[in-house]
């Protein structure tokens, strides 16, 4: 099974699928804002397995506030 992991020492902390290293949002924006399909984001990283991405992706959406806080923190002006 998939596991989504945090690490301070790598990305900051941000939600990582497993030992991978590739950040949930960044498996998140290629499927919902950038339209591709899981299939298609597996060509992008041929390390992940179709269940580390449908993971990635359940995750995002299970804890969407805190990535929709996390966003409009990085856009607020210091």
């Amino acid at each position: 099974m998939t596991e989504i992991v945090r690490d301070e020492d790598h990305s900051g902390g941000a939600p990582t699928i497993g030992d991978t290293g590739i950040r949930v949002i960044n498996v998140a924006c290629a499927y919902e804002h950038d339209g591709y399909s899981p299939d298609e984001i597996a060509e992008f990283y041929p390390v992940l397995t179709l269940e580390d991405i449908h993971t990635a992706i359940a995750y995002y959406y299970a804890h969407i506030e805190e990535f929709r806080d996390a966003h409009s923190d990085a856009e607020t002006p210091a």
